[in-house]
């Protein structure tokens, strides 16, 4: 949630539960007095108003540093134990000072009794209850709103992948150089075309359906690369050579899905691709990270982009909270670092 916004919460929070809180105290405190006269109300509403106030906002503040702590929603229940038994506390506190300038001052008659006492620190006690469930219940919905927030933003970046990669690979280029590819191997190897279609046909069912899951297993993301590599290389020879080494280990991890698609794509886009200058894509894992690496031999004219591929990669790595996605480039060598999900399944 925003900052203003969390702040427009607290306010209305605040405007909900401190009246009820506020009579509630006073008529434990000082009983049918209170309600005995318009002046009595006032009087007595005005004194305790000036220390809840106080009170009221030192709680925000430790409400909010609680939610720092404890962001997780796994903490919740820690979180809200410790809030709880600070918050007794503090109200604890806050009634023996109400009770203590009642008597003072001798307000309405008040006097400092024990009896009195037990009962407005009963009173202040069930509002606390009362208020922390409300404050929680909110701040769980709240959490529920943020999550679904994400979730169909992370839908749309899925999408947008899905688009501009079905665009780049429905272009005529795409479709010219594969059916070339393909027409050369059914003339000279029948058997090689097969294949080749059948990885084409994996290719583009792989597309088709990489909306539906918000995360995939490194293993079928490399099942995939598999096929689309093996149309690169129909296609350059040996001018394209990619190079894996995942550790077996990290195949059940989670990333996002076409990741590593986009990553070869970009790399296909971007350098001269030759038998005489081949370009070497090497994926491999290390310290918990996918790495992405490819040999740096920019094609003499520009290549128009719009960078598209990395920032896709970078939002839905934001949308997932997870550590930012590291790109490097050298003079002879363009990175990018992944975070690897660990699979709770």
């Amino acid at each position: 949630m925003q900052p203003n916004s969390r702040k427009k919460t607290d306010l209305l929070l605040m405007v909900a539960l401190m009246p009820p809180t506020l009579i509630a105290l006073n008529y434990f405190m000082l009983g049918e007095v209170y309600f005995s006269s318009f002046k009595n109300f006032g009087i007595a509403s005005a004194v305790s108003l000036s220390v809840l106030l106080g009170v009221w906002i030192a709680q925000g503040m430790l409400a909010k540093k609680m939610l720092q702590l404890f962001p997780s929603h796994r903490d919740t229940v820690k979180r809200v134990v410790i809030f709880y038994s600070l918050n007794l506390t503090i109200v604890a506190l806050t009634v023996t000072l109400i009770c203590w300038i009642f008597d003072l001052f001798n307000i309405l008659g008040f006097r400092f009794t024990m009896d009195a006492w037990t009962r407005s620190l009963i009173a202040g006690g069930i509002c606390t209850i009362v208020n922390q469930a409300v404050y929680e219940t909110e701040i769980s919905f709240g959490r529920i709103r943020a999550s679904q927030l994400e979730a169909e933003q992370l839908k749309k970046a899925q999408l947008q992948t899905q688009f501009d990669s079905l665009k780049e690979q429905v272009n005529p280029h795409f479709l010219f150089n594969s059916l070339n590819s393909l027409s050369s191997l059914i003339t000279t190897d029948p058997y090689k075309a097969e294949e080749f279609v059948v990885e084409m046909s994996r290719v583009y069912r792989y597309l088709l359906r990489s909306n539906e899951e918000q995360l995939t297993t490194l293993q079928k993301e490399l099942e995939f690369i598999e096929s689309y590599n093996l149309l690169l290389k129909t296609r350059f020879a040996s001018g394209f050579q990619p190079v894996i080494a995942v550790e077996e280990k990290m195949k059940e991890y989670l990333l996002p899905p076409m990741t590593l698609q986009l990553l070869i794509e970009n790399a296909v886009k971007h350098n001269i691709v030759d038998p005489d200058a081949p370009l070497i894509v090497r994926l491999y894992t290390e310290n918990g990270k996918l790495i992405v690496t490819n040999n740096l031999q920019k094609k003499n004219k520009a290549v128009v982009s719009n960078k598209i591929g990395l920032s896709n990669i970078i939002q839905k790595y934001k949308l997932l909270n997870c550590t930012d996605v590291e790109i490097k480039e050298t003079a002879n060598e363009f990175s990018v670092t992944l975070p690897l999900i660990k699979n709770t399944n």
